[in-house]
């Protein structure tokens, strides 16, 4: 038998588990599962049920999932939504379908026309050569010799169609073998219909394409990104939650908002007409999104489209936080102050690409720490903050900030400056420093934190010395001064002239660093002799000028 040869790129579209092919599911897909169209999903709480359908998937549905990059042990009610996420996060790159998803879509129809060849009883069957030949065409095949003769294989007529007929596992040889006997052969091909929230023709009506092409839902994930994003997206909403959305606001008015519901909508809860807000504060978040968490409808359209989708990844992340946390934000005028310094350091909409533009902000809220009386917690007090920060406005926006609030003296003011400049795709801005900072005053006893020299230090060097800074949160009790012999031993080597000296510097003082993790890792490093033994390691590198000089220090 012969079959095409073709990139080995083609093959990622029968791979594309990543992340999808979860042990977790206790039941394996049967080849043939009628369903009765309910998802268990819809189920839960909910006091009104969804409407629900079903759509069909043609021939076995273990080839369908294979081509969609699904795990086999999905369960039946999730295949759609396992669907819709890979088609989205796959199937375009600037708007262009990828091969994988034009080979699924071929695969569908090839698979449609296979269908039709099937019997009543759902299988497909010929008896012998004389009424194969339909059957091989479509495959994507034709016969090398005579049929029924010894020696009888098929080579490829279509690469496309012979690909595909590999690539989905169907039983090329088995055929072969039987059409040199000239015997029959029969291959199981029912379609399977799985169930879907709402009903087929309602999301239809809303996609562009489908509008278009006349085709059905199933046509419309491999070909709508937008349809692919919004499901996905409500798929993970529970019943009583996607029933609600589904009568008010509905598709039609979800349907432009796709993108985010997709990236900041995964937290959206509606309990008995209700919208569940972060920090319990329904007066707030009226003011902010225009319209009352009580008129749950109207409230989820106004968040979602709310300043280009800013205020829909603000909701996102305050829903993220624990409740200690909400109460903290929800506090007194807090939640509109943040979120007014959050949303006027945007450039552009918050649903621009596919990666949410919210983990910024989600990472400096989490890491606040708070006193007795409520008030926000500075590292190192709020002292050389003004400083550091005007070091570091290098950025526009930041420099506006800083300016702005020049002669700031509270935390509510420096809160609100780190809550703008979370917006900036930076690597070493001010809410890097504070979370560095944060990060190492966490594990160190109240009267062994950091100073204010060592703060500025820190921030100074953050760009630098990113990826060794976590190396004082990993190990508390090195103290200040290790910090700062380490930062002084780095910084001369990086001054080395002799580029190769340099380079044969920092290899060996980064080789020697490491195996000190490893042995204090190990508790082989006593605690009271981590400070001793780690400046021990880094002092002979200080003044290396020589290769004599860099062995005598590694060794």
């Amino acid at each position: 038998m012969k079959f095409p040869l073709r990139s080995l790129s083609l093959c990622t579209a029968s791979l594309l588990c990543l992340g999808t092919c979860s042990p977790g599911y206790a039941r394996a897909l049967p080849e043939e599962n009628p369903l009765s169209g309910h998802s268990a999903a819809s189920e839960d709480q909910s006091s009104q049920p969804e409407s629900t359908d079903s759509i069909l998937i043609p021939g076995p549905l273990r080839s369908f999932l294979r081509m969609a990059g699904i795990s086999q042990e999905i369960s039946p009610d999730d295949v759609i939504q396992t669907l819709a996420r890979n088609a989205s996060l796959y199937g375009y790159n600037r708007g262009k379908e990828t091969e994988f998803l034009v080979l699924l879509d071929r695969y569908v129809h090839q698979a449609r026309e296979l269908q039709a060849l099937a019997n009543a009883s759902g299988s497909i069957h010929v008896s012998g050569c004389d009424d194969a030949a339909q059957l091989i065409q479509v495959l994507g095949y034709k016969l090398e010799t005579a049929c029924g003769e010894k020696g009888t294989s098929l080579i490829t007529a279509d690469a496309e169609r012979a690909f595909l007929t590999i690539d989905s596992g169907f039983p090329l040889s088995a055929l072969e073998t039987a059409l040199e006997k000239n015997e029959s052969f029969s291959y199981p091909y029912s379609a399977t219909r799985v169930p879907i929230f709402y009903r087929g023709k309602d999301w239809i009506a809303v996609s562009t394409w489908g509008k278009k092409s006349g085709g059905d839902l199933l046509d419309a994930l491999l070909h709508d990104q937008n349809i692919d994003r919004l499901y996905g997206a409500l798929a993970r909403y529970d019943g009583e939650t996607r029933a609600t959305l589904g009568r008010s606001p509905g598709l039609k008015k979800m349907m432009p908002l796709a993108a985010a519901f997709d990236l900041f909508g995964g937290n959206i809860s509606i309990r008995s007409g209700q919208v569940v807000v972060p920090g319990g504060d329904e007066k707030g978040w009226q003011e902010l999104a225009g319209a009352n968490p009580r008129s749950d409808g109207e409230f989820v359209t106004h968040l979602m489209s709310k300043d280009g989708g800013w205020l829909a990844a603000y909701f996102d992340v305050l829903s993220r936080l624990n409740q200690a946390q909400q109460a903290h934000i929800a506090e007194g005028t807090r939640l509109k102050r943040l979120y007014s310094a959050f949303q006027s350091t945007a450039s552009r909409a918050a649903t621009s690409g596919v990666f949410p533009r919210n983990a910024g902000l989600l990472m400096l809220l989490t890491s606040l720490k708070w006193d007795e009386n409520g008030d926000l917690q500075i590292p190192g007090g709020i002292g050389p903050w003004q400083q550091i920060l005007s070091q570091k406005a290098e950025t526009r926006g930041v420099k506006e900030w800083v300016r702005r609030n020049h002669g700031w003296n509270n935390a509510e003011q420096l809160l609100e400056t780190l809550v703008a400049c979370s917006n900036f795709e930076i690597d070493n801005g001010p809410v890097q420093i504070f979370l560095m900072v944060s990060a190492m005053d966490a594990g160190r006893p109240s009267d062994q934190l950091l100073s204010q020299a060592t703060e500025q230090l820190i921030a100074g060097n953050l760009s630098q010395f990113a990826h060794w800074f976590p190396i004082f949160v990993e190990f508390p009790a090195l103290d200040e001064i290790s910090i700062d012999r380490f930062v002084s031993a780095a910084d001369r080597m990086e001054g080395i002239s002799n580029p190769v000296l340099r380079a044969n510097a920092l290899g060996a003082f980064e080789a020697n660093l490491g195996l000190w993790q490893i042995f204090a890792r190990q508790g082989q490093v006593p605690k009271q002799l981590m400070n001793s033994s780690w400046q021990s390691s880094i002092e002979p590198f200080i003044g290396i000028n020589s290769s004599a000089q860099l062995f005598e220090a590694t060794r």
